[in-house]
């Protein structure tokens, strides 16, 4: 009867021992948090073409404008000056460029610049090239304008540095800004006699 009971004893604790040594449970897996949400790029704004905005035309035209001065040695008088060649106007919002270009090449359209002056002491004939413009902006408003020109001038009445009747004949740098001209050249004597046999010319003169 003893034996028996123990035998019931350990079966049982047999049976539980089993039991307990059965796989561990699986112990939950581990939740991996989502990756942040990537930003959207957007593309890069395309810059804006410098030129959708600007207006340029380009023909041939001729300026024709006079002006007072005093120089030597033709002393104070009036003048009178044309440039022909290739024009272009360009605009941009509120400003504007107006610029002749007046030189013997295919690209300024076989310019040329002549002017012609009479003062109380001689008188004047020039031929040159030139550029001229006319600019209206916020920072400036005006004429500018530069000119290379071969001058013929002939002395009368009452010339200054020299004697009246005779002839000069040499190259005129001319400078203008805001309706203002300035002139330097020097010339030499090509006919007639006494007085100097060269020259330096110097002018200012206002643009009408």
């Amino acid at each position: 009867m003893l034996r028996t009971s123990i035998v019931m004893v350990v079966l049982a604790l047999a049976a539980r021992a089993s039991a307990g040594q059965g796989p561990p449970a699986a112990s939950p897996a581990a939740v991996q948090p989502p990756p942040p949400p990537v930003a959207a790029t957007e593309p890069p704004a395309s810059s804006p073409d410098p030129w959708s905005e600007t207006e340029v035309t380009v023909d041939k035209a001729t300026q024709v404008w006079g002006g007072v001065g005093f120089g030597g040695p033709t002393g104070a008088g009036v003048s009178v000056q044309l440039l022909h060649g290739l024009a272009a106007d360009v605009r941009e919002d509120e400003e504007r460029v107006k610029a002749v270009c007046a030189v013997p090449i295919p690209h300024c359209a076989q310019g040329f610049l002549f002017a012609a002056g009479a003062g109380a002491g001689g008188g004047k004939l020039s031929l040159g090239v030139g550029a001229r413009a006319r600019v209206d902006e916020e920072e400036f408003h005006g004429t500018v304008g530069v000119a290379l020109r071969a001058s013929l001038v002939r002395t009368w009445g009452s010339p200054i540095g020299t004697e009246p009747g005779l002839s000069y004949l040499g190259p005129e740098l001319d400078l203008s800004i805001i309706r203002v001209d300035v002139s330097l050249g020097v010339l030499w004597r090509v006919s007639g006699q006494g007085g100097k046999s060269a020259l330096f010319t110097w002018g200012v003169g206002f643009g009408l």
